[in-house]
């Protein structure tokens, strides 16, 4: 099934009911500005969710972790799979998808449970943040609903993880804070190749 951008909101989690709750047409509306459109963040997003996928990957083949852990693992991978397959598509149609970067997890994995569980919840928090500090630059109000519905779940991924890896599941504060492109880029640029 090819997914546009009206059916890309289908495909992630929440989006079908904030499309039918809030989308009339296909206008898009301009918000905050940024130099590569609506393109470079999906483009931007796809690229932390290939990271993202590739790590659980690795984590689920490796069997590091086991029981109910290992379950986690393998439904985070899902959605990470369909995230990167909602993005893909909506990126091709916008344009062109970013390829896929060259990621080495070894050093997590073999650091054992420990390792892998604090590096999963630091991912996942760094992908929520990323997506938090992008919505304003996104002009589609599809789109934005849509890497809204993303952001929501990288953050429930990043709380239970922070709860197996012995930190609070509970925010800091009452409001998420944005990660900008510089601080993410820091933050996974260890794991790529």
């Amino acid at each position: 099934m090819t997914l546009t951008r009206r059916t890309f909101v289908s495909a992630t989690a929440g989006g079908a009911a904030l499309l039918a709750a809030g989308c009339g047409d296909d206008e898009e509306k301009p918000r905050g500005g940024t130099s590569g459109g609506d393109l470079d963040v999906v483009n931007y997003a796809l690229t932390l969710e290939f990271l993202e996928e590739d790590f659980y990957e690795a984590v689920v083949s490796s069997g590091v972790l086991s029981g109910r852990e290992a379950e986690l693992a393998e439904k985070i991978l899902d959605n990470e799979s369909e995230h990167v397959l909602a993005l893909s598509s909506v990126a091709k149609d916008l344009g062109k998808p970013v390829g896929r970067p060259a990621t080495d997890f070894d050093s997590v994995l073999s650091g054992g449970r420990d390792r892998v569980i604090r590096v999963a919840a630091d991912l996942e928090g760094t992908g929520a943040g990323a997506y938090l500090a992008e919505a304003a630059k996104i002009t589609s109000d599809e789109i934005l609903a849509s890497a809204l519905a993303i952001h929501t779940v990288e953050a429930r991924h990043a709380s239970i993880l922070n709860l197996l890896a012995g930190r609070s599941p509970v925010p800091d504060g009452a409001f998420a804070t944005p990660i900008e492109r510089g601080e993410v880029q820091r933050r996974i640029e260890r794991f790529l190749v």
